[in-house]
């Protein structure tokens, strides 16, 4: 009896060993393969080291990537992608609570690109990055909308004289709906906005505070005669800002939507020192 047990013993555990096994072999496996066939016969996913990508119809197949060490730029790099992010959201929402901006989607992603290129980097003594939004040039020209850009809209050109008080003279030339401000069709009308205001990006809640409006409302071939724009800018101001709207409308309220609205930033500089 004793045999007995001891074999039946050595079998159970035996099996129980061999069970384990290929369960575990079956789970490494499953943990490799993520690899699938779709209705088509394509394989999409990863087999190993091995990537299967499908791209417009044709299927590619690539090695997996490994791990990859960052250096100190590189994270501050994506820490600061991602930062800039969270935050232009905050200097949009600021802005747009203040101006009219047609909410536009591509709005939003334009923004975002250009306000990234306005940070400036520095170290210290230890090494440690630091990023700021420090020159606001690079957001002068953002398009607003792609489908009915600024440059395509408009054919005229204001002046810009700041003078060493801050006061800011901007030349407005004379300007025709029709001739300086293109008409989408079927507009028969536009207003036209002229908006100066300040605002600092580094702060955690940004506020965009106007310093000074124009407003034109236009009519086709009727001129807006040529003037100044006088206005001042605090001497505290961190950015100071001039941003442009054209608003279209009809009679009929045909304008297809994405003809609707444009707008851009003119002019843009940052006022205070560091």
């Amino acid at each position: 009896m004793l045999l007995y047990c001891t074999l039946i013993g050595v079998v159970i555990h035996s099996g129980y060993t061999k069970s384990t096994e290929r369960i575990q072999k079956q789970q490494s496996i499953k943990t490799k393969t993520m690899a699938r066939l779709n209705k088509n016969g394509i394989l999409s996913g990863a087999l190993g080291k091995i990537v299967f990508v499908n791209r417009a119809g044709e299927a590619h197949v690539r090695l997996r990537s490994g791990s990859s060490n960052q250096s100190k730029n590189s994270e501050a790099s994506a820490k600061g992608f991602g930062v800039n992010s969270s935050q232009d959201s905050l200097v949009r929402h600021a802005i747009t609570e203040k101006l009219y901006i047609r909410n536009y989607q591509c709005f939003a992603v334009n923004h975002r690109t250009r306000l990234r290129l306005t940070i400036q980097e520095s170290k210290d003594q230890e090494g440690n990055i630091f990023q700021r939004y420090h020159n606001p040039q690079a957001l002068v020209g953002t398009v607003f909308n792609n489908q009915w850009q600024w440059e395509r809209a408009t054919s005229f050109y204001p002046e810009y004289n700041l003078a060493q008080d801050h006061t800011m003279t901007v030349a407005l030339p004379e300007i025709n709906l029709g001739k300086q401000i293109k008409l989408p069709k079927n507009s028969t009308h536009a207003t036209l906005n002229f908006h100066a205001f300040t605002i600092d990006p580094n702060m955690g809640n940004p506020v965009a505070e106007i310093l000074s409006s124009i407003t034109f409302n236009l009519e086709k071939n009727k001129n807006i005669p040529a003037q100044d724009w006088v206005f001042s800018i605090p001497n505290n101001a961190y950015w100071a800002i001039i941003i442009a709207t054209i608003s279209y409308t009809s009679h009929k309220n045909n304008i297809p939507e994405e003809h609707k609205h444009t707008g851009t930033y003119l002019w843009a500089k940052k006022i205070a020192k560091d």
